[in-house]
């Protein structure tokens, strides 16, 4: 493993791996001849194992980097928990004596079973130094299979001891001391699993459970020609979503010598040295950072096509969530082929599943927002809205339907609340007036909207955020992630979405934020003309709740009071707005937009 050890932790990680084994040796041995000597040797050397440990963690102060965004602080966090892991597999040894000591019957002990998963834990404890020494996925892997086996012998051992407790045929103190001997013996295996997981994210550079090591191993194999493994893979964390998924890039670490070709903002090959802005491709649900702040870089104007060179994109999380993806995507290249990634490889791991995603080239259109020129943007929205008229116009059904916004609103309330307290008002009067609480107003709109229906579906995305739209400079090409919501709906419901995942971004450049709300305004405007040319009379009224909706939904996302304030009373404001308009005449009625987008 090509990776700098912080000074001192080699040697006091061989100190360590060399105490926990001894003690293990002592415990055997006591297994197979009890004496208070050998007991007595054991129970004292308590806190050796702590102090080697909180040596190494003294010594890894970038693994206390939560976001572990480079391979050395990747590396010295999993040196800790390899650490952390011996340490306590020597309190388990200690407390399975003290166990031990307790038997009054020592015949009741089953000293062959016992030793072997013992040599076991002891074998465990080798791998895990050489393991971590050497970078070595075959020991890693051999490490963390101990689990299944320690648990196996546990498990039996257990059963026996069961057994024999309801017929009475031993006293029943010992054999409680003894199932929890053997409870300590899977809890051995269950920490053998998580130091061969430790070294197998050390080695690969990213967070990854053996489950998530075998989906991404079966995924590669079937990704390549054999020439490629997984251990010569770099996987590059890109998002963690909230329903628990996890993407990553997948990428060789087996230079290709090709150059990396970059692009100007009008979209042909650059030929200067500019430095570009990393680029994101990946696919996911919507999820990713929301409530991140600017860096309050000015665009670069230039941009890297296709750096980082991925080879594909994985995507892993709970079987269910994983499928929703996999159906999403096919289902898009049903209807609209080729504005969704291809589906590489799936593969189904016990209770997760996994994806292997094709790369698309590009970068997202919240990217192009805050890194890139007002020129590139304009192009890149011009492309958007042409896509969408493409898409829309491809696959729209002559069937009224209803986007449910307010029935949405009222979903997810609590969610808000739970963030924002301070928003909850149940009614209360300015200046002698009585106010509606924000549920009441919602519950009078739900009323109109059930009589606005869109007078077509079409397919829509679903979670149309910045965020899931990429844009590729070079092709002029926009493209879709995150798939897993889409349907046939109103398309008011990705327009109004899309809109406000504008405003949300958090901004600390009002030049920044100011151009990005014009965008979005104009984008608005954009969507008008569409209405208007489809003959949709209510557009303005379901744009109004849609907005409202997201507006005040978005908040759960955002921690700075400040926005989060502006945003959930752009919901109330429209909602009120809405409210007192003549509901005869719904054609007449238009939303304020450039109130709305403007701070």
């Amino acid at each position: 493993m090509d990776q700098a050890w912080p000074e001192s932790t080699r040697d006091n990680l061989r100190f360590l791996c060399s105490e926990v084994d001894s003690q293990y040796g002592w415990l055997q041995a006591f297994v197979s001849a009890p004496t208070a000597a050998m007991a007595r040797k054991l129970l004292e050397r308590q806190g050796y194992a702590e102090n080697l440990c909180q040596r190494i963690e003294q010594a890894c102060p970038e693994a206390r980097n939560h976001k572990r965004s480079h391979a050395r602080a990747r590396f010295q966090q999993s040196l800790v928990e390899v650490a952390s892991g011996l340490a306590r597999l020597s309190e388990l040894a200690r407390s399975c004596l003290e166990q031990l000591i307790r038997v009054d019957d020592v015949q009741l002990v089953d000293d062959i079973v016992l030793v072997k998963s013992l040599r076991r834990v002891r074998r465990g404890i080798l791998r895990s130094e050489m393991s971590l020494e050497n970078g070595s996925l075959s020991l890693a892997l051999k490490l963390a299979r101990s689990r299944e086996k320690l648990k196996r012998d546990s498990e039996g051992r257990i059963r026996a001891l069961t057994g024999q407790l309801k017929k009475k045929r031993a006293p029943a103190e010992d054999l409680t001391h003894l199932l929890f001997v053997a409870r300590e013996i899977s809890q051995m295996g269950e920490v053998l699993g998580q130091l061969g997981e430790a070294v197998i994210s050390a080695t690969l550079g990213q967070s990854l459970n053996f489950e998530r090591y075998a989906s991404l191993t079966h995924l590669v194999n079937e990704l390549g020609d054999g020439s490629q493994t997984a251990g010569e893979m770099r996987v590059d964390t890109l998002a963690e979503t909230r329903s628990g998924s996890r993407i990553s890039g997948i990428a060789s670490e087996k230079p290709s010598g090709r150059a990396v070709e970059k692009v100007s903002d009008k979209g042909k090959p650059a030929n200067d040295k500019q430095q570009g802005s990393k680029n994101k491709a990946s696919e996911s649900n919507g999820s990713k950072s929301k409530d991140r702040k600017s860096r309050d870089r000015k665009p670069t104007g230039d941009l890297p096509l296709t750096s980082p060179e991925y080879l594909a994109i994985f995507k892993d999380g709970l079987g269910r969530k994983v499928e929703e993806e996999r159906q999403g995507v096919e289902r898009w290249h049903d209807i609209y082929p080729g504005i969704a990634p291809r589906i590489l490889s799936h593969h189904q791991q016990g209770d997760s599943a996994a994806l292997l995603i094709e790369h698309l080239p590009g970068m997202t259109l919240e990217h192009l927002l805050i890194n890139e020129s007002s020129r590139l943007n304009r192009t890149a929205q011009q492309a958007l809205v042409e896509t969408l008229h493409s898409v829309w116009t491809t696959t729209r059904r002559d069937k009224p339907v209803t986007a449910g916004h307010m029935r949405q609103l009222l979903k997810r309330l609590s969610d808000v609340y739970q963030i924002h307290p301070e928003f909850r008002h149940c009614g209360a009067s300015l200046c002698g007036r009585e106010m509606p609480s924000l549920e009441a107003l919602i519950e009078q709109a739900a009323g109109r909207e059930r009589s606005l229906e869109a007078p077509f579906a079409v397919y829509i995305h679903g979670d149309f955020n910045v965020d899931n739209i990429l844009f590729d400079p070079a092709k002029q090409s926009i493209r879709f992630i995150d798939l897993h919501r889409s349907a046939y709906q109103d398309y008011v419901q990705d327009v109004s979405v899309h809109m406000v995942s504008h405003y949300r971004l958090q901004l600390t450049d009002a030049a920044l934020r100011a151009r990005i709300l014009a965008l979005a305004l104009s984008f608005g405007q954009q969507m008008r003309r569409f209405a208007h040319e489809q003959g949709d009379t209510t557009f303005e009224w379901r744009l109004a709740l849609g907005l409202a909706r997201s507006f005040a939904t978005s908040t759960r996302f955002i921690l700075d009071a400040g926005l989060a304030g502006r945003m959930f009373n752009r919901a109330r404001f429209i909602l009120e707005h809405v409210l007192g308009a003549d509901p005869e005449r719904p054609a007449d009625y238009r939303i304020p937009l450039e109130e709305l987008f403007v701070d």
